[in-house]
């Protein structure tokens, strides 16, 4: 954290006649603001920098009295830190599980969108007419029931029906 304020796009100059001028770099371009909107820019500033700092540096196990516990060496016990990048992983050989479904899964999907397809075809008509207006034509609730001459309420009831009912054909 040492030479942090070398670092900061925030600036506060003294002019010559006692004034301040404040600036805020934005986009490599320094812009000059007011002293409210500098002092809240950099109040968020620091704490950002303090919150930054306490997450990546190493900290101590402190006891009930705020001292330093110590192990068997004497020397102080380091708890983990709450940030660990990427690259510092990698370099300990931290095994990663793959984003790609697992043959498995694939082939339980699969059993499942058949099942699933095999219980639409129990339908009646009516029912199924819903179900692909509403999940494979992407129409609203509102929409359809329109389009059917009856009201929303009715189509949802319908709609929730229909859905109990398929829950039990894909439980059997």
């Amino acid at each position: 954290m040492q030479n942090w304020h070398k670092y900061r796009n925030f600036r506060k100059h003294r002019n010559a006649d006692g004034s301040y001028t404040c600036t805020i770099t934005v986009d490599g371009e320094k812009v000059n603001v007011s002293e409210e909107v500098y002092t809240v820019y950099a109040k968020a500033g620091y704490k950002m920098e303090n919150m930054e700092f306490g997450i990546k540096c190493d900290r101590v196990l402190k006891d009930a009295d705020g001292r330093a516990v110590r192990d068997e060496h004497g020397n102080p016990v380091i708890l983990p830190e709450r940030e660990v990048s990427l690259d510092k992983l990698i370099g300990e050989d931290w095994d990663f599980p793959s984003s790609e479904p697992s043959p498995e899964e694939t082939v339980i999907d699969l059993i499942e969108i058949e099942a699933l397809y095999s219980c639409l075809d129990l339908l009646d008509a009516n029912e199924r007419e819903l179900i692909d207006a509403l999940f494979f034509e992407g129409l609203t609730e509102r929409d359809y029931a329109d389009e059917i001459g009856i009201s929303k309420t009715a189509l949802h009831a319908r709609k929730v029906k229909v859905l109990a009912k398929m829950k039990k054909l894909m439980e059997q």
